[in-house]
Parts: structure tokens; C-alpha cells; sequence
């Protein structure tokens, strides 16, 4: 009888780690899709109280599961254990939860005053999601890490899921619901763009100034825990705007280095 080898047992039982991670990812989802069901059931029975609680347990577990996508790839890359498998189960559970989630959770909110258009553009948020999940899957490695062509899945759902968050009563004017087909068609479109949004990854963390970013943490963490609303609000519209800004300003005022290399292209062009 030859004796287990522990080390290879402790190596398998390593990849379990960030798989349950993504479990907990999609489990969230999940529940997100069903407090929405439940909440557009609730309106239906004329209970707008009932639905607001479901709106905004739809709304929560949305912001749990992005914690939870958040660790499982910083705990892949940790612990050594990325895999193929891992990388394309995360994709399946990111497509529920960041794209079937949200889409059922604003049209249950508000998008289903406008009937089969509100469905529509509903619709039209999931397929940008699972496009600008299959381009990242593509381009991983082939692009500059720090920053994402496109605005994150994650992002585009947390985008509508603070929105719904600040304003969870149901809504029932035509006008405002127009509004809000118009934000997710411009998320569902920024998701798919080739505007750049930073990434998490580019930003360095220098040992000298860490007792700053400590102190900057404790105060977002401070502002965030007074005012929960209003911070995720503002938190995921300024990072929609944040592409768009960033490009433009880049056009405007373009770096020396991009101007050095366009007057050398020229300056090549000319002797030519």
C-alpha cells in the first residue's frame, strides 16, 4: 500500500478555494433574480411596500456577489491556482450574475412600464454583457492590464443596481422609466465600447505612502457607512462617466510623449 501524497491532495484542494468563491458569486445572482420575481409579484398584488424590500435585497446581493468576483481572482492568482476550467467557469457564473441579474432586476423595477420595449433593452444589456465577457476572455494577456477595453461587467450591473438602490419604489411614470431605458442602453453600449476604464491592477501601491492609503480607506469606508446610498450612487456614475471624460480630455490635451511620436511620423513621412 503505498501512502497518500498529502502534497498533491493539499494541491488539488487548493483550486477548490477560488471555485467556491464563484459558487458565492452565483448564488447571489441568483438571489438577486428571485427578490426581483418576487418583487414585481408583490406589485402586482398592489404590496409597493413588499416590493421595495425585495428591490433592494435584489439590490444588495448584487453588490455581495461583486465582492466575492472580486476575491475569487485575487485568490486564484494568490494561491497559484488559476486554471482553464476556473477562468470559464467564472465567465458562466459573471454572465448570470451580472448580466441575467440586472437585466431582470431593472425591468422589474421600471423597465416593464414600457412593455416589450422595456423588455428589449433588457435584453439588450444581457447580450452586451456576455459580448464584453467572450472580449475579455479573448484579449486577456493581449492587452495593457491596467486598464479594460469597455466598461466591466461587474461595473455595468452595479451601475443599475445603485440606481435602483437610491430609488428602490417601484416605478410607474412612463417619462421617468424613458430614463432609464436610456441608462441601460448607455451602459449596455459602454460595456461593448472601446473606451478604456482603469483597472484595479494599475494602481500601484507604494510602501512609502501606505499609511495614506489606510487613512483614505478609513474615511471611505466612513462616508460610505453614513451615507450607503448616495456613495454607491455616485461611486458607479462617476466611474461610468470616468471613460468618456478621460478620453476626451486625452483628445484635448494630448500627452508630450503621443505628440513627440506623431511629430517624429511626420517628420519620417516627409524625408520619405
Amino acid at each position: 500500500m503505498r501512502p497518500p501524497d498529502v502534497r498533491k491532495n493539499l494541491r488539488r484542494g487548493v483550486y477548490i478555494i477560488p471555485t467556491s468563491f464563484t459558487v458565492l458569486n452565483l448564488f447571489f445572482g441568483f438571489r438577486s433574480i428571485v427578490n426581483s420575481t418576487r418583487g414585481i409579484e408583490a406589485m402586482a398584488n398592489g404590496r409597493s411596500d413588499l416590493a421595495i424590500q425585495y428591490f433592494e435585497v435584489a439590490c444588495l446581493s448584487l453588490f455581495i456577489a461583486a465582492v466575492f468576483d472580486t476575491f475569487d481572482g485575487l485568490i486564484a492568482r494568490g494561491l497559484g491556482a488559476t486554471s482553464e476550467f476556473g477562468k470559464e467557469y467564472d465567465s458562466l457564473a459573471d454572465a448570470v450574475t451580472f448580466g441575467v441579474a440586472p437585466a431582470v432586476l431593472v425591468y422589474a423595477w421600471g423597465l416593464h412600464v414600457l412593455g416589450n420595449l422595456g423588455g428589449g433593452i433588457a435584453f439588450l444589456f444581457l447580450v452586451s454583457v456576455s459580448l464584453r465577457l467572450a472580449r475579455f476572455n479573448v484579449m486577456t494577456g493581449k492587452s495593457d492590464y491596467r486598464y479594460f477595453a469597455g466598461l466591466p461587467s461587474p461595473a455595468g450591473a452595479l451601475t443599475l443596481a445603485s440606481i435602483i438602490y437610491y430609488a428602490p419604489a417601484p416605478v410607474t411614470d412612463e417619462k421617468f422609466a424613458m430614463v432609464m431605458l436610456l441608462v441601460t442602453a448607455a451602459v449596455a453600449f459602454a460595456m461593448v465600447s472601446p473606451i478604456r476604464y482603469r483597472s484595479q491592477k494599475g494602481l500601484m501601491l507604494q510602501k512609502e505612502r501606505s499609511l495614506m492609503y489606510i487613512v483614505l480607506l478609513a474615511l471611505i469606508l466612513g462616508i460610505a457607512s453614513k451615507w450607503p446610498r448616495q456613495f454607491l450612487f455616485i461611486g458607479t456614475i462617476s466611474y461610468l462617466a470616468s471613460g468618456p471624460l478621460v478620453r476626451l480630455w486625452s483628445i484635448a490635451f494630448p500627452s508630450r510623449k503621443v505628440t513627440e511620436e506623431h511629430d517624429l511620423l511626420q517628420t519620417a513621412e516627409t524625408m520619405h
